[in-house]
């Protein structure tokens, strides 16, 4: 077996624009078990590095999961978003957390905030593969995703609590293999193949038949359990109309937090 080599080696941070930081921290905490790991303001230092400058001040939560995994979820304060709607436009789409058992996390988040997009089933007939989507307190689209089968085959990362780790980032575009040409030579990242198949909460937010099959591509960073996922989005889907955000922070060589 040829090792992985990829110059990036995993996710460390997922960041999000939220309205309401302190609604992201009370979700996540009572429905997710994250617990708070840090709390401030944006620095001016950071907020320039992002290409942010007006970011500096805004308040930040960050969290992470019970299991102690030093992966973690930033909210970042921002101006609320008009009009804006999940799952419908290119850039950073969604968050995929490793759990340990798919149902019984639908049976926690009964009664919760979370809305539920899609309830738990298998990614194909043949898979073993579980997940279900939620939409949280700042329209972020989370993926839960068990896996019943061999987690070393799949390169599935071992949950060490119910709700654990991120452990896939998904990035929507309109050009699938372009985006695939740039992160693999780019960064490095090992290809682990081309996919199509139906996706329910992408045909339900972009108007389309359950039995479209929607196009994405997979990439895998050197850490085990760490990957990018390229989902193809065709019209009506299209580029968002605002400037661009931070989204998320891969750890290389260097811890860089932002």
């Amino acid at each position: 077996m040829i090792a992985n080599r990829a110059r990036l080696k995993r996710i460390k941070m997922a960041t999000l624009g939220a309205p309401n930081v302190d609604d992201v921290e009370s979700w996540y905490s009572a429905w997710l078990d994250y617990v708070v790991v840090e709390r401030g303001s944006i620095s001016t230092k950071m907020a320039v590095s992002w290409g942010l400058a007006a970011s500096a001040g805004r308040r930040f939560v960050i969290l992470g999961p019970e299991s102690g995994e030093d992966v973690h979820i930033r909210a970042v304060e921002i101006d609320p978003v008009p009009d804006f709607n999940t799952l419908t436009t290119w850039g950073w789409a969604a968050v995929e957390i490793t759990v340990a058992d798919v149902d019984e996390v639908m049976r926690k988040l009964e009664g919760s905030p979370f809305k539920i997009l899609g309830l738990p089933r298998e990614l194909t007939s043949a898979s073993s593969i579980r997940a279900m989507q939620v939409l949280g307190p700042a329209d972020e689209v989370i993926y839960l995703t068990g896996n019943v089968g061999d987690r070393v085959s799949s390169n599935h990362p071992e949950p060490k609590a119910l709700i654990d780790r991120i452990f896939i980032m998904v990035l929507a575009g309109p050009d699938r293999p372009a985006l695939k040409k740039f992160y693999h030579e780019t960064f490095g990242l090992s290809d682990q193949g081309d996919y199509a198949f139906p996706v329910q909460v992408l045909s339900d937010a972009q108007g389309r038949p359950l039995d479209h099959k929607f196009d994405l591509s997979v990439l895998v960073a050197s850490e085990r359990g760490n990957k990018l996922e390229l989902d193809q989005y065709d019209a009506p889907a299209g580029a968002r109309p605002w400037t661009r955000e931070p989204t998320f922070t891969w750890r290389g060589d260097d811890d860089i937090r932002g």
